[in-house]
């Protein structure tokens, strides 16, 4: 297996892997850090030659960044080169049996509702909360601690930052960045940043 990413975000990613015991061969990729091991043991690769090399042996991949872009380059670079994404489903969560998840990772203690739609390549982090009939998209952001309250929706590659709260029904869009803390109380169109107490824009990209 791949870990895609080797900084912080890896090594929770790498304590939910390890419930179930670690694959027998387990890599980790960064083309942008110096460093050569995670942990003083697992190697870190970092070009397309060593990925297919990997992927002969074992196709398996998990995205172990935050940042929705990066989820998204990093699922598209190695499925092409013949990789097949796992998610990971970390400890202590209460997730209805009537949500609707598609190839996304759960870390620990979260709360997913009944007749939630969470799309393909998201993450829901440590904490957060998704509750009845939200729709999140795909490779989104729901970062630690994070409220999406009934029926809001949010687009795709969409990161919702520590502590924030959308409330019930608000529709947030694409390619936008919901900053820690941040009450969103309207909707919010595509390519911007909101942040503050009720939620403002303060870019556009």
């Amino acid at each position: 297996m791949i870990v895609a990413g080797a900084g912080g975000h890896a090594l929770e990613c790498l304590d939910i892997l390890s419930k179930d015991g670690l694959p027998s061969l387990l890599e980790f990729f960064d083309d942008v850090t110096n460093e050569k091991l995670v942990l003083k043991e697992y190697l870190i690769i970092r070009d397309q030659a060593q990925v297919e090399s990997h992927f002969a042996k074992d196709p398996r991949f998990i995205l172990a960044v935050g940042n929705p872009a990066l989820r998204w380059m990093f699922f598209e670079r190695f499925t092409q080169a013949g990789g097949k994404m796992v998610h990971l489903l970390g400890f202590n969560n209460t997730i209805s049996p009537f949500a609707k998840l598609e190839g996304v990772d759960i870390f620990n203690h979260c709360f997913i509702g009944s007749q939630a739609k969470i799309g393909q390549g998201s993450l829901v982090n440590t904490g957060a909360q998704v509750h009845h009939e939200v729709e999140v998209g795909e490779f989104c952001e729901i970062s630690p601690r994070a409220v999406i309250l009934g029926a809001a929706k949010i687009g795709n590659q969409t990161r919702i930052g520590a502590n924030a709260t959308i409330l019930p029904k608000i529709k947030i869009g694409n390619h936008v960045i919901i900053g820690a803390g941040s009450v969103i109380t309207k909707d919010v169109p595509d390519h911007v940043t909101v942040v503050g107490v009720p939620g403002r824009i303060i870019k556009t990209t």
